[in-house]
């Protein structure tokens, strides 16, 4: 293999390994809202007690810091209307396993193309030397 040739077979791993990188943070991206989302979902089924609840000196601390209240952090956290039914925890759950299982080829593409890309290096490397 020429060094012009070999020069653009290590362009383009490169070229595609930035690519596989650029889509893989996108999956982790979506992973980490998919699984926020699944914990709203959650935790609107089965609601957290209230800041600073049965605690007396707690609520006396919460209130003199201007703590937000339980409505105040619930309005914010679940919107008017945003009803979550159990189901869409088995929804968020298949969402995110195939983003799992997609995440998982994308990484092993990526060792895949790294390694050829060193490999392409190396040949280079050693015609360099010869």
């Amino acid at each position: 293999m020429n060094a012009i040739a070999a020069a653009q077979e290590i362009a383009d791993l490169r070229h595609r390994r930035r690519e596989l990188r650029r889509e893989l943070a996108r999956v982790r991206w979506w992973r980490r809202l998919v699984g926020s989302r699944r914990d709203l979902a959650l935790a609107s089924l089965a609601r957290p007690d209230a800041v600073a609840g049965d605690v007396l000196d707690a609520a006396w601390a919460a209130l003199a810091s201007d703590a937000p209240t339980s409505a105040e952090l619930a309005g914010a956290v679940w919107p008017e209307g945003a009803m979550v039914r159990p189901g869409d925890l088995d929804q968020l759950d298949a969402l995110d396993t195939r983003l799992d299982r997609y995440e998982a080829l994308l990484s092993d593409t990526l060792d895949t193309v790294t390694a050829q890309m060193v490999s392409a290096m190396g040949r280079t490397r050693e015609g360099d030397d010869g």
